[in-house]
């Protein structure tokens, strides 16, 4: 009987091709690996920038109800010394024609008082929250009190970025010699 031989070839292709994938498989693992610490990373970043950025959105929100309590209460006490004075005119009314003067009098302050808050209606205020380092949220609102009582329009909601933006000179371009 004669002896079979089995070719060297075939099995030196197949462990090389062997060999070939397993170093293809570990290179996608490594770079798979990388993939995932970077995700996770970047991941961190984000939850810690959206966080930062809702806790300057709640400060802005205490501080527009404040500014509509504020509001609230200047009108309050605004309503209340014209229902005062109109019912100290009313009852002077009866007296004598030098009342009325003086209620006509107090009637022209209450309207240039009333000129005033128009000119407030169209004032602004403008709120700034830090989010982060290089980076605040600005909140500009237009006050209306042309209405029962006063309030406010938000005009602005931006975040804004806090520092200057400087040029990156590093590189140096090709200047002819001339």
């Amino acid at each position: 009987m004669k002896k079979r031989e089995i070719p060297v070839m075939n099995v030196g292709i197949s462990l090389i091709i062997l060999i070939f994938m397993n170093i293809c498989l570990a290179a996608f693992a490594v770079l798979s690996l990388e993939n995932a610490v970077s995700d996770y990373s970047l991941s961190k970043k984000t939850a810690k920038h959206t966080t930062q950025y809702y806790e300057a959105v709640n400060n802005v929100q205490e501080q527009l109800a404040k500014k509509n309590q504020e509001l609230r209460e200047k009108a309050e006490t605004k309503t209340t010394e014209a229902e005062s004075s109109q019912k100290k005119a009313e009852t002077k009314t009866a007296e004598t024609k030098s009342t009325e003067k003086k209620i006509k009098a107090e009637t022209v302050k209450n309207m240039q008082s009333q000129k005033d808050i128009k000119k407030v209606a169209k004032s602004q205020i403008k709120l700034t929250e830090s989010v982060s380092k290089s980076q605040q949220l600005v909140v500009t609102l237009q006050l209306d009190e042309t209405g029962g009582y006063p309030q406010y329009y938000i005009q602005k909601w931006k975040l804004c970025s806090s520092d200057d933006w400087q040029a990156d000179d590093s590189l140096d371009v090709y200047q002819s010699g001339e």
